[in-house]
C-alpha cells in the first residue's frame, strides 16, 4: 500500500543559532516505509540523521522522522526534503519539502 504524501511540521520562524525541529510524518504504508531527511538534493551525501518513531495501525505503518539541529548561516535558503519510500518493486517514493528562510532582525 502506497504511503500518503508526507507532511512536514516546522516552526513558522527560523533563527540562526537557535535550535529548531523539523518533523516529517508518513502514514498508511505497507510494508513499513523508510522516512529520511535530505538537504538540497536526494542523495546519500545529503542524508540527515533524525529520530525515527514507528506506529502500526490495522497492519499499516505510520513513521515519523524528527530532525533537531541548530541552523547556521549556511542553512538560509536551503531546501530540506523529507522522503518516504520502501524497497518493494516497484519502489514507491513520496516527497515533501520546505525552504528554510531566516527571520531578519
Amino acid at each position: 500500500m502506497r504511503p500518503e504524501t508526507p507532511t512536514i511540521t516546522s516552526p513558522t520562524v527560523y533563527v540562526q543559532g537557535r535550535p529548531t525541529t523539523l518533523t516529517c510524518l508518513s502514514i498508511g504504508s505497507y510494508p513499513q516505509q523508510s522516512v529520511d531527511w535530505f538537504k538540497n538534493t536526494v542523495s546519500n551525501e545529503t542524508l540527515l540523521s533524525g529520530v525515527i518513531s514507528i506506529v502500526t495501525n490495522n497492519e499499516t505503518y505510520n513513521v515519523t522522522n524528527t530532525l533537531t539541529f541548530t541552523p547556521t548561516s549556511a542553512d538560509d535558503g536551503v531546501l530540506f526534503i523529507c522522503q518516504s519510500s520502501y524497497s518493494d518493486e516497484p519502489r514507491l517514493i513520496e516527497e515533501a519539502h520546505i525552504i528554510m528562510r531566516f527571520e531578519r532582525e
